[in-house]
């Protein structure tokens, strides 16, 4: 946990960004300079808001964030062993990802050598399981799905040919691991934050505690049930965004518009391909299990 002393934030939010790079600079003409002073405005009641209106806590960039007096602190939440849960789920859905969207059939040269340098990648993985922070159950249902996909993958480059029909029978038979996966994360993410923002209510008179406002940054389509904003809402005693919750969608440069059109169709597929769901991908894939854990946590 770090320590360093913070001076104060500034967020100004309109329905157009005026300070994207999208949009030029405004001459300068009386009109212009008539926004320019609401924007000014703007800015100061933003800061008074902010200097006087209790703690805030941050969820961004696997940290959590608490900013108390003009101090900031902040903690790691994303661990390593979500991290080793979150990659070995992803293998099945990269199979799918360098298989399915191009139209199953004959493997083509150029897929076949990505495919070659996808398995490659696998069996460095598997040489090298013991640089991984598992153990038990968990570490050997790691190796399960490394050794299910890189024998699937075998099979394809073996005889240069996918049917849709195999490639969904090998994505749904992952699919029970993905999901103790997918609960193993949320597990750690949840239980990480979870012991970071206790520690912190105990540090905090209730009475100020009681003005905690809490601000997520996430992906766009992370944003319903997402699993941090399911959690400040339980802590926060509220339902939905509003006054004390708020969510900051993350966008990907360089195109973040045409981006998101393009997820939405690749997570579409991965939906109907994985998860037999084509609306799965289009909430927190954390969120069932993050519903469940939540309520085995104690916030009193």
């Amino acid at each position: 946990m770090r320590q360093t002393f913070f001076s104060g934030i500034v967020v100004v939010l309109f329905a157009l960004p005026i300070y994207s790079t999208e949009y030029g600079q405004e001459k300068s003409t009386p009109l212009a300079e008539l926004d320019g002073a609401f924007i000014a405005a703007h800015t100061v009641a933003n800061k008074l808001d902010l200097e006087s209106g209790g703690p805030i806590i941050l969820l961004r960039d696997g940290q959590i964030v608490l900013i108390n007096d003009d101090t900031e602190t902040a903690a790691q939440v994303i661990l390593s062993d979500y991290n080793a849960f979150k990659t070995f789920a992803h293998i099945p859905v990269a199979i799918y990802l360098l298989l399915g969207p191009e139209g199953t059939g004959e493997i083509d040269d150029q897929r076949l050598i990505q495919v070659r340098d996808y398995h490659d990648k696998l069996v460095k993985v598997e040489n090298n399981f013991m640089e991984i922070d598992l153990s038990g159950d968990n570490l050997d249902r790691q190796k399960n799905i490394l050794t299910k996909s890189k024998r699937f993958l075998e099979q394809v480059m073996q005889q240069r040919i996918c049917s849709s029909a195999e490639l969904r029978c090998f994505t749904r038979c992952m699919l029970p691991m993905i999901k103790e996966n997918i609960a193993c994360a949320a597990a750690s993410q949840l239980d990480a934050m979870h012991a970071q923002v206790m520690a912190w209510k105990r540090e905090i008179p209730p009475a100020k505690w009681h003005k905690l406002r809490v601000a997520i940054k996430g992906a766009v389509l992370a944003r319903d049930d997402n699993l941090a904003k399911q959690y400040f809402e339980r802590l926060l005693r509220v339902k939905g965004e509003g006054m004390r919750l708020t969510y900051m969608e993350l966008y990907f440069p360089p195109t973040p518009m045409q981006t998101l059109l393009a997820t939405r169709s690749v997570d579409r597929g991965i939906g109907n391909a994985v998860f037999g769901d084509p609306n799965r991908m289009f909430r927190d894939v954390l969120a069932d299990a993050a519903r469940a854990h939540i309520k085995c946590l104690k916030f009193e």
